[in-house]
């Protein structure tokens, strides 16, 4: 049986976010059954508060992430290295004043030269690659986006951030169907493409 490298699971979204988070650790005890407790951590690598990345400490060499978006929440699972996950409201980007905060000159230059009816899915996938790999990087929103350029033209995606030491060769983008009016991706590091699965659980 071919194993699936990581595996994706979108769930309604519950009223706390500490339930959502207990998903991870059903995630993972999903994926890995019979190999004892789960044991995960959240922790700010730059404060030691209780956010930022999630570590999952037993079993040992499993990746996670975890993001939410209107009435969904996104659960990832990765069994062959670091992994972040992002979904968006594609009309929740369209606000006033987020492409100066969100995207650099270039990637404004290349918004504006699509058709206005293409652009806020443009804007969300994007901006979903650009929050899932700072997520993979375990930096998050410590790092200003406009670091990083996301050149997006759907199934095509090219990343350029020059001042983060993450081999970008080796950085997987894979963009999913989150649901209606939203969209998804997922980034992985890996030596090669991983193998996606996607889980709907109602």
């Amino acid at each position: 049986m071919t194993r699936t490298d990581v595996s994706l699971f979108l769930t309604p979204r519950a009223p706390l976010p500490q339930t959502d988070r207990a998903l991870l650790a059903a995630a993972v005890a999903r994926i890995c059954p019979g190999q004892g407790p789960v044991t995960i951590e959240q922790r700010c690598e730059r404060c030691g508060g209780a956010h930022g990345r999630p570590r999952v400490l037993a079993p040992s060499g499993v990746f996670v992430s975890l993001s939410r978006a209107g009435h969904t929440v996104a659960v990832s699972v990765s069994l062959v290295g670091p992994i972040g996950v992002d979904i968006e409201s594609v009309t929740a980007v369209g606000r006033a004043g987020f492409d100066d905060v969100a995207f650099n000159a270039d990637e404004r230059a290349a918004l504006q030269r699509m058709p206005a009816a293409e652009r806020d899915r443009a804007r969300a996938g994007i901006w979903t690659t650009k929050e899932a790999l700072l997520k993979l990087s375990g930096q998050g929103l410590t790092v200003d986006p406009r670091e990083l350029t996301v050149e997006w033209a759907g199934a095509s995606v090219s990343l350029r951030w020059p001042t983060s030491t993450l081999d970008l060769n080796r950085v997987h983008v894979e963009g999913f169907d989150a649901g209606p009016g939203l969209i998804g991706t997922l980034t992985v590091l890996s030596a090669k493409s991983p193998r996606v699965e996607l889980h709907r659980d109602s």
